[in-house]
């Protein structure tokens, strides 16, 4: 089968394009944080935008992680408690075979949850384990980085301050 010389440089042109316009976007603190490849549980594409005007912590969990479980409760209360100081979007980082929805109805989460389905969030946030939070200003410029659970004098700061 001859193909088309010109589908062929059409579709190398294409292919090329693609390849250079694909940057690398990593976490840094004091930068814009990285955009987010993550899916609400209704399949819509989310993006961190929809949380601006206020602090964002985004909260990096795994459902065979209790910690992970626990601090999203303790985050649930503190939410609840302190509704105008922070979104928090719990992100799961479980891959698209996870039962997140399951998850979500046992424990009763109530949090905005996002599923990191090709782990590419994950990448870009460098997550090498779980709990790992990452604070966002009301701008979207990352301040902080909590690998493992937030220290309990860090999370009430995150609350409790102006």
């Amino acid at each position: 089968m001859k193909i088309n010389p010109l589908l062929k440089t059409l579709f190398l042109t294409t292919v090329i394009f693609s390849l250079i316009s694909c940057k690398e976007e990593r976490a840094e603190i004091g930068r814009p944080a990285p955009a987010l490849a993550t899916f609400d549980l209704q399949g819509n594409k989310t993006e961190l935008s929809r949380w601006r005007g206020k602090p964002t912590l985004l909260n990096f969990w795994s459902e065979t992680c209790g910690a992970c479980i626990a601090e999203l409760k303790q985050l649930e209360e503190l939410s609840l408690r302190y509704p105008d100081k922070l979104h928090i979007v719990a992100v799961n980082i479980d891959g698209e075979k996870a039962d997140t929805q399951g998850i979500v109805e046992k424990y009763a989460i109530r949090l905005p949850v996002v599923k990191d389905q090709l782990k590419i969030t994950g990448e870009r946030y460098q997550i090498i384990g779980t709990p790992t939070s990452v604070l966002l200003d009301q701008e979207g410029i990352l301040q902080a980085k909590y690998e493992g659970l937030i220290p309990h004098s860090a999370l009430q700061e995150l609350f409790t301050r102006n």
